[in-house]
């Protein structure tokens, strides 16, 4: 119990350097304190023994810093491809493994595209780790998760009520 208990604290620590990087101005600060974060998420995975999880958010980890370096995104993303179906096969040991090597694959697919379809496909990724944290225990996981998920819809939402009023105000 006390080795579960250790994993949510490391989640939740994974997760609070995650937001206080948004708030960083300079982007090799909100890099360290994400590369740092994942860290955090990579031990609380490991603790909870959730192994596809925690391959995942390290090929994430890399994945993003590329995105981030190159200009190269869906080059990157192609290239990545044969290493999700990698791990997917090798990591399965369940079939709620799949979950994040799916998730993933959709998230950096939707990254390389324009913001609607990025929000999207984070709401796809949100969801399918939603059902993996619920399987594997992680509950700050859960948590975090639900509260990607409001918050995407509602940036969809008010997305769609700003073009709407735009409609509006230009009929008039």
């Amino acid at each position: 119990m006390h080795i579960f208990i250790f994993a949510q604290i490391l989640g939740l620590i994974a997760w609070g350097l995650l937001v206080y990087s948004y708030y960083k101005k300079d982007i090799n600060e909100i890099l360290s304190y994400q590369i740092i974060g994942s860290i955090f998420e990579i031990s609380h995975y490991f603790l909870l023994g959730a192994y596809s999880g925690l391959i995942v958010v390290i090929l994430e980890l890399l994945r993003d810093f590329s995105y981030y370096k190159t200009k190269y995104d869906k080059e990157i993303f192609i290239l990545l491809l044969p290493v999700y179906f990698f791990i997917g096969y090798f990591s399965c040991k369940h079939m709620m493994d799949i979950l994040p090597v799916a998730a993933s694959c959709i998230d950096g697919y939707a990254l390389t595209n324009k913001k609607k379809i990025a929000i999207i496909g984070s709401i796809i990724n949100n969801s399918l780790w939603l059902i993996y944290d619920l399987y594997c225990g992680s509950i700050i996981g859960v948590i975090a998760e639900i509260i990607f998920i409001i918050s995407n819809i509602y940036i969809i939402y008010s997305d769609h009520n700003k073009i709407k009023n735009k409609k509006i105000v230009n009929s008039i």
